[in-house]
């Protein structure tokens, strides 16, 4: 920054406090009056979380009221107009860290809620199902966020991935503390952070305070953001629709940089309010227009050449077509197209979303959506809690199998880092049937076998096709097979139900660990065996790469037996 632009910044700030604290609100969909906010953005040397003498301030830092956002001065000092029920934050700068409070929540914004979260709405009292935001009280003369120096905030890095925890009750949340939360302590995987892209719970929000105090015991920050899961069902419109989210975790959108990516979550989950539905049903994925104005402002004041990784709960676009068969879709965001127009500028760009239960998607954004930038991925990870915490039998834990309907294994991610590319690689939870390969092989249809109770051994149908479902897979993935050693051949991609999916629902269908209805899943490859294949036992080995250049390996064998 020039000095001639900080002289000029610091006058402005000056006329800006000078305007009389009833000044119009530009963008708070409350309306009415507003109070001007100011403070400072400082450094937090000393890590106490207050600002005392010798602690500097940081410019340039972007400070939001969740629809203008301005930047701190030379001296680091901001002010902006707030409205109540406003929320007021920061913009974590790459070389920095925020506070983070007793479960690692990241501490960068302050509530403005003077009356509380308001009981009457609309005209309409409101009976909130589960605590919403306290009364904060008058504005103080001062809101100072702190920043603490990070020094390890390099441009390669990895983080965690994690869509949709959902646990209703709390047999469900002890089952993610087994499958998640023990295998993590101790941060094996050497992450920086978390991310859980939506449904922290599923609609019992009390679970918050208990799911908090697991996750933190990772010993990482914490980034959240809400999903369907999330709302306060009782709130008359989607404004007030994530009270006790905020009561929790903070703004339901905001943005970071970390290495040389600008992160930002938004809330695409948009509440249609009590007794009122959209056409598809009480929410949809919609980006209001308030966080598109956000968006505008804050993308404004970051490096084009930054990779944007866009966080959201709904998907923004979800898709598979294997050239031959009718596109399998996955839930989508209706207002994408606004979406596209404001990431215009950037070159790379990456998304995160989670929401589909019973899907895993890599749909690459290109001229077919109207981008004519450089393809870029929207991602539907594969969920923490796969198709339920109450689907598939339970192991020797106790906890459920939940497997997803496309027959990938519930599980998480390890997302690296390099400079502007993300890499993201899935990890299927370790007490799975395939925990020792990410890649599931089966013979379709299976051997007819001599007698119940055998296993791939029998004898082989004449349009028997090994196939391969590798989780988290997608169109641009390769696959090949070696059978009996043979050169590897190989396979071809198709949109289809797993068949093993097929089998274990029917096994499973009247129990009381069912799971849920296999559906076309966007990551199968297929081969034809041979008609020839003699008796005896024969052994598979299959490999893939990925479009990340990551490779798998699966191995297995099958008996055939004589007619």
């Amino acid at each position: 920054m020039s000095n001639r632009t900080r002289a000029l910044q610091a006058i402005l700030f000056q006329l800006f406090i000078a305007l009389p604290l009833t000044v119009a609100a530009q963008c708070s969909p409350m309306g009415g009056p507003t109070e001007m906010a100011q403070g400072m953005v400082f450094v937090d040397s000393n890590r106490s979380g207050s600002r005392e003498a010798g602690e500097v301030g940081l410019p340039g830092v972007a400070v939001s009221n969740g629809c203008d956002v301005v930047q701190t001065d030379s001296a680091g000092r901001y002010a902006i107009a707030v409205a109540p029920t406003d929320i007021l934050m920061i913009s974590k700068p790459a070389a920095y860290a925020v506070p983070v409070d007793e479960n690692n929540i990241p501490q960068f914004f302050y509530l403005h809620y003077p009356q509380g979260t308001p009981s009457i709405i609309q005209g309409t009292a409101v009976e909130w199902a589960f605590p919403v935001v306290e009364p904060t009280g008058a504005l103080p003369p001062a809101v100072d966020f702190a920043l603490i120096p990070d020094n390890s905030a390099d441009s390669s890095f990895k983080a965690h991935g994690f869509a949709d925890t959902q646990a209703r009750y709390d047999l469900g949340e002890d089952m993610l503390r087994e499958d998640l939360i023990n295998p993590l302590i101790d941060n094996p995987y050497g992450v920086e952070f978390g991310l859980t892209v939506g449904d922290v719970v599923y609609d019992n929000l009390a679970i918050y305070d208990r799911h908090k105090v697991m996750m933190g015991l990772m010993e990482i920050p914490q980034w959240y953001l809400p999903g369907n899961h999330d709302l306060n069902f009782a709130s008359p419109n989607a404004y007030f629709a994530n009270e006790t989210y905020k009561r929790h975790f903070g703004p339901t959108y905001y943005s970071f940089d970390h290495g040389d990516a600008h992160f930002v979550a938004l809330n695409n989950v948009e509440y249609a309010g009590a007794g009122q539905e959209f056409a598809d049903g009480r929410y949809r994925g919609h980006i209001t227009d308030n966080q598109l104005q956000w968006l505008r402002n804050d993308l404004a004041l970051v490096d084009r050449d930054k990779l944007i990784v866009i966080m959201t709960h709904i998907p923004l676009v979800a898709e598979a077509d294997d050239g031959n068969s009718p596109i399998a879709t996955g839930p989508n965001t209706g207002n994408f197209n606004a979406l596209l127009e404001i990431l215009a500028p950037f070159t790379s760009i990456y998304g995160l979303a989670g929401h589909d239960t019973s899907n895993s998607w890599k749909t690459q954004v290109n001229h077919q959506h109207g981008w004519s930038g450089r393809p870029w991925i929207a991602h539907t990870l594969a969920e923490v809690r796969g198709n339920g915490w109450t689907t598939g039998p339970a192991d020797l834990r106790g906890v459920r199998d939940a497997m997803m309907e496309d027959g990938n294994p519930n599980g998480f991610y390890v997302l690296h880092f390099e400079g502007r590319v993300l890499t993201p690689e899935f990890i299927p939870f370790p007490f799975g049937p395939d925990a020792t390969q990410r890649l599931r092989i089966t013979l379709d249809p299976p051997l007819v076998p001599p007698q119940e109770g055998s296993v791939n051994r029998g004898r082989l149908s004449a349009d028997t096709r090994l196939v391969v479902n590798l989780f988290d897979g997608g169109v641009r993935d390769k696959v090949w097979y070696s059978l009996n050693d043979a050169e590897p051949e190989p396979m071809s991609y198709t949109v289809r139900t797993d068949p093993y999916v097929e089998r274990v629902h029917a096994q499973y269908a009247e129990s009381d660990s069912a799971y849920g209805r296999p559906v076309r899943s966007s990551h199968i490859w297929e081969a034809n065996l041979p008609a020839s294949l003699t008796p005896g036992l024969h052994q598979v080995i299959v490999t893939s790469e990925d479009e990340f250049g990551q490779r798998q390996r699966g191995t297995f064998t099958f008996e055939i037996l004589a007619d």
